[in-house]
């Protein structure tokens, strides 16, 4: 077996979720740690994972992940081991670099299980980073080098692999699938995060336009190419056109990171029906909008009962958020309305996501992409690299070639988030502090 560099291996970091019921409430105080949160409120908020048997399903997707991602190391002759931390949950991120470290690894490649830029999607995994190498240095141990392979949002087997699940999940709904419309919903965040979510270069709320520019994408590889549906001017998208407070840039959703060379906006073949979930905090603090929930009932006192089939396309996997959120209370929403319903299946636990990461790291390691030491601040940004066009392994299903000549044809954002230890993409990118550049 081939060895990819010495001393080297892949860290897989996510957020973490409980295990048992007991678990629960010390899990989100780890979540909201310096909010000051009192704990009856983290019990009610409890209530979702209790409901569903008080133990989250994130840690057993995320080991299934690393179990396709080893084979799929295998299968290409790659000698690279695979480690597991999370920010909130045990294995802890601090523990698991502290482990790596006592490996005798030199140099870990981390991917992060967010496709987005913004401070919880980028960000916070950049802190965890940070945070880990203290901890490291503080036990005494060198610390390795970290590389964070960089978002994803666009990445070909991405795209291709929610179109997929769309296109089965509108066939699972029949006769009743041939009028219903397609609905995209990701989690929302503050208007504020938004705002100065990505490098000041890019002009802010990269998250809320990586969601659209991978909603648009999703839309034109699957069935539904060139059908926006007949609510979308209620969405997202149409408010923000209207200059309605719903968060997201003020100059509208056809002006993106780079003009794509067609017209993109509210109104036309390529506009989408996008929606958000999962607010919490003080109602008083404006989250980007509207709830996907809101938006359903909104259809309904519409007349529009046309099925839906809602994309997740915020998620990899069906952790608390799609289980509750989406398959509770979306569904009892549509289910209210006598709305045919469908929820599209998540791509995480699929072969060819583990691919993705692979070809994520192969790529990195390519002398033209490598960060060759601390100090570089560099970013790889995918529409300004090949415009997403090649596959590390050199092998691409016909599906995830047409969505790379997608992406290459009207992808309008930017991928960031590869640096080395932690740093952020650029002084001040999604709020994170300057000094970290002095």
């Amino acid at each position: 077996m081939s060895t990819t560099a010495p001393r080297t291996a892949l860290l897989f970091l996510s957020f973490g979720g409980p295990n048992k019921a007991d678990e629960v409430v010390p899990f989100l105080e780890n979540v909201t740690r310096g909010r000051g949160i009192p704990r009856e409120r983290l019990e009610h908020v409890g209530e979702h994972y209790f409901t569903l048997g008080g133990r989250s399903p994130i840690n057993e997707q995320n080991l299934k992940i690393i179990e396709n991602l080893e084979q799929e190391l295998r299968a290409r002759d790659l000698d690279l081991p695979v480690y597991f931390g999370n920010r909130n949950w045990e294995p802890y991120v601090e523990d698991t670099l502290l482990t790596i470290a006592r490996d005798g690894i030199e140099h870990v490649y981390v991917f992060a299980t967010s496709a987005w830029g913004g401070y919880s999607g980028c960000g916070q995994y950049q802190e965890d980073i940070r945070r880990a190498l203290t901890a490291v240095t503080n036990a005494g141990e060198q610390a390795p080098t970290i590389e964070r392979l960089p978002q994803f949002h666009s990445h070909p087997a991405f795209i291709a692999s929610f179109a997929a699940a769309v296109d089965a999940a509108r066939t699972s709904l029949g006769d009743k699938g041939t009028d219903a419309e397609l609905i995209f919903t990701a989690h929302s965040v503050p208007n504020v995060a938004d705002a100065t979510a990505g490098p000041h270069s890019f002009g802010g709320n990269l998250y809320s336009q990586q969601v659209l520019d991978a909603a648009r994408l999703v839309q034109q590889a699957s069935s539904f190419a060139n059908q926006p549906g007949s609510f979308a001017d209620h969405g997202w998208t149409g408010r923000l056109a209207r200059h309605e407070p719903v968060g997201g840039r003020g100059d509208g959703p056809a002006h993106t990171g780079i003009d794509a060379g067609v017209d993109c906006g509210v109104g036309t073949p390529l506009d989408v029906e996008t929606t958000w979930q999962s607010r919490s905090g003080s109602p008083h603090v404006p989250w980007l909008e509207p709830d996907i929930c809101d938006h359903i009932e909104a259809r309904a006192a519409a007349g529009n009962t046309r099925g839906i089939v809602l994309c997740p396309i915020g998620f990899i996997t069906d952790h608390i958020e799609v289980m509750w959120d989406l398959d509770t209370e979306a569904q009892e929403a549509a289910d209210n309305a006598g709305i045919p319903f469908v929820r599209v299946a998540t791509p995480g636990l699929t072969p060819e996501f583990a691919a993705m990461i692979v070809d994520l790291f192969e790529e990195c390691r390519q002398p033209g992409n490598a960060l060759l030491n601390t100090d570089s601040t560099s970013t790889v940004s995918r529409l300004e690299s090949s415009q997403i066009v090649r596959s590390a392994s050199g092998i691409r299903t016909e599906a995830q070639q047409a969505a790379a000549d997608l992406v290459a044809q009207l992808g309008t954002v930017p991928d960031f988030g590869h640096t080395l230890n932690g740093r952020p993409c650029a002084p001040g990118c999604c709020g994170t502090d300057k000094a970290l550049f002095d």
